[in-house]
């Protein structure tokens, strides 16, 4: 099929360019009328256009945008409609602004599928690393349904408390990680560098060494002569936990695993009971129906023993079944959670009522993410201290003995 280059002017009559196939000049000069453009320049590049439209297509398989560029583009988006902004010139306004090359790739490439006559449910299939499935449901009932400004509210909502809460547990999770690290050098120091002087001076001593120090030097000893070996299965482990997660089973059993560690497995799961709601709630709203909304939500939880109950729960739906039994019985959903679900069920106010869930979670998550990690960092700060004056006690068990021996 022919490429064309064109130059066109928008209702207000601003200037646009854009490359687009068509059959012939007439259908392209049409099509363009009918998206609200009047075509001033037209002619065939097809030459220059393909090898255009191939290097767009590679680039954007390495272009995505970052959870702030996405909530940007999504604001824009709204703007753009609610002013009345035709979709492409907009669009094409935003690629030129866009500072961030991945993210120009993405705009560059939805304008070009819109030219040839995609919606834009489906020109942001097209990118799947940074459009969610949620993301693009919505868009899609919101276009079917006319609603699209309002969709895109929503999703900016979504997107604002996704990146809050990513910012809560970074932020409550820095001090201990600093914590944990600092432990570790300080104890690799004192292994590699410190111990090994004192070693010498115990041989020549002759002093019986109580049992903490020979097992500090033990370890010392070990350490030092097989540090790569240690590096190596650790990187092993780490690789290990990777491959065994790529599984399905294998990460349904550690997920399952994480939800009864004290403390942090309860944290876990209000987490992904909170992406559950949220993404429900809102999939519901946008007018996705409700099985396609549970699919969608499941996916989102980050726990694939969750994201089983979800699935159980959905099939059972799906053959006459109410929700909150099936979610009930996997026991891995609160009562109050049930309770609401159930209550929505009978009003028929299923999302206003996953929204009084939200506004729980809303609360009750930061306030466990500080909790937990406030736990930590004593904990962390007593252990350093064991593991430190431990080992300062053995070093110094020697000179004690040879004290009372010379006093003696």
């Amino acid at each position: 099929m022919p490429v064309y280059s064109y130059k066109a002017r928008d209702s207000k009559g601003k200037q646009v360019r854009g490359i687009a196939e068509a059959q012939n000049e007439i259908e392209l000069a049409e099509r363009l009328r009918e998206g609200g453009y009047f075509v001033t320049s037209l002619k065939e590049t097809e030459a220059n256009a393909k090898k255009q439209n191939i290097a767009t297509s590679v680039s954007s398989k390495r272009a995505g945008m970052s959870a702030k560029e996405l909530l940007n583009f999504t604001i824009y988006l709204v703007t753009l409609i609610d002013s009345g902004i035709p979709l492409l010139s907009g669009l094409k306004d935003l690629a030129d602004g866009s500072q961030k090359e991945r993210a120009r790739l993405v705009i560059n490439d939805l304008v070009r599928r819109i030219e040839r006559g995609s919606s834009l449910e489906e020109a942001l299939s097209y990118h799947p690393h940074t459009f969610s499935k949620l993301y693009i449901s919505i868009v899609g009932a919101g276009e079917s349904t006319g609603k699209l400004s309002s969709s895109l509210r929503d999703l900016v909502s979504l997107l604002e408390w996704q990146i809050d809460l990513r910012a809560k547990v970074k932020e409550a999770s820095t001090y201990p990680i600093i914590l944990f690290t600092v432990m570790i050098a300080v104890v690799t120091l004192l292994v590699v560098k410190i111990i090994p002087i004192f070693e010498p001076m115990f041989a020549q001593l002759k002093v019986a060494l109580p049992l903490p120090t020979r097992i500090v030097l033990g370890v010392s000893n070990f350490v030092r002569h097989y540090i790569l070996l240690i590096i190596g299965l650790a990187v092993l482990s780490v690789l290990g936990y990777k491959f065994y997660n790529s599984f399905p089973r294998g990460r349904y059993r550690l997920d399952s695993f994480k939800l009864k560690i004290p403390v942090l497995g309860d944290l876990i799961r209000k987490i992904s009971i909170s992406r559950f709601s949220h993404t429900f709630s809102l999939a519901l709203r946008s007018g996705v129906n409700v099985l396609t909304s549970l699919n969608i939500a499941s996916q989102v939880t980050g726990n694939a023993r969750i994201e089983e109950a979800i699935a159980r729960a959905k099939d059972a739906v799906q053959v006459g079944e109410k929700l909150a039994p099936s979610l009930g019985r996997s026991g891995q959903f609160p009562p109050l959670v049930i309770r609401m679900i159930a209550v929505g069920e009978q009003t028929g106010a299923l999302s206003e009522t996953l929204d009084k869930v939200n506004e729980f979670y809303d609360k009750e998550v930061p306030s466990t993410i500080k909790t937990v990690f406030t736990f930590f960092e004593p904990v962390m700060i007593v252990v350093m201290g064991v593991v430190v004056g431990g080992i300062a006690l053995s070093i110094f068990l020697p000179l004690f003995t040879l004290v009372r021996k010379i006093g003696g």
